[in-house]
């Protein structure tokens, strides 16, 4: 995973749990000793140092600071095998979540939209910026546009 992606879902999660007044435990799908690694140490450098992102473009976007990150963030992500019922639905949601990002037309998105089940469903529109899905991070022909 990139660390830049890691970390821009990690603090958009943690932003929106903290506006909710809640906070996150992390987990993610096992996929080889040295990525699950990674990603630990991702979530570690978080909540040691911050983003590690270019100063001046954090604080244009109110980033959280790694002081921020140690409260919302319970624990270490923890790992979980492939066959775990909420890592198979988490992989239900990807891919619809990805091909939105050049096709905002394909069905299984639009439905999960028109229930309710993806974040920028129950976001206002200028929320989305903040909590919302990054579709720049998934590879595609072109632009999400806003639906």
């Amino acid at each position: 995973m990139d660390p830049e992606a890691f970390c821009d879902l990690v603090e958009r999660s943690a932003k929106y749990a903290r506006s909710n007044g809640r906070r996150l435990r992390i987990f993610f799908e096992a996929s080889g000793k040295r990525e699950d690694r990674d990603i630990v140490a991702y979530m570690r450098e978080l909540k040691q140092k911050g983003l590690p992102f270019d100063g001046l473009n954090v604080a244009a976007h109110r980033s959280l600071t790694a002081d921020e990150f140690r409260k919302l963030i319970l624990g270490e992500p923890k790992r979980r095998a492939k066959n775990a019922p909420l890592i198979q639905i988490a992989d239900l949601y990807l891919y619809p979540m990805a091909k939105a990002g050049y096709d905002s037309s394909y069905k299984p998105y639009r439905a999960l939209m028109m229930a309710g089940r993806l974040i920028d469903a129950v976001l206002l529109p200028e929320e989305r910026s903040v909590f919302g899905i990054k579709y720049s991070y998934f590879d595609g022909v072109r632009r999400h546009k806003k639906t």
